[in-house]
């Protein structure tokens, strides 16, 4: 059976007029079928960042480095329609402010 997600060495960082920022830097994680994740952190550390990054919903200042692997399978090349079907069907954030 295969990993249903797997991040190697993810990296995550944003060119600004003020130079690159680094969010993310190089996380490792491996997650099974029938696992939940909860990514908690404080304010800035890159919660955010990183779940976006493994739903390829970054602004276009937004580099990624490293493997995000679905099911075993590097979502890297796929098209955005492809990656709307795992959007909610696999993915899916529940942010820390409810009214959000």
């Amino acid at each position: 059976m295969s990993n249903l997600l797997e991040l190697q060495n993810l990296h995550v960082s944003y060119h600004t007029p003020r130079g690159t920022v680094q969010a993310v830097r190089g996380v490792d994680l491996t997650l099974q079928p029938g696992e939940v994740l909860a990514i908690v952190g404080e304010s800035g550390c890159g919660k955010s960042a990183l779940c976006k990054a493994v739903m390829r919903l970054l602004p276009d200042n937004a580099d990624i480095e490293g493997k995000i692997l679905v099911n075993g399978t590097d979502i890297a090349p796929y098209p955005e329609k492809e990656l709307q079907k795992l959007r909610g069907r696999l993915f899916s954030m529940v942010f820390q402010d409810p009214m959000t």
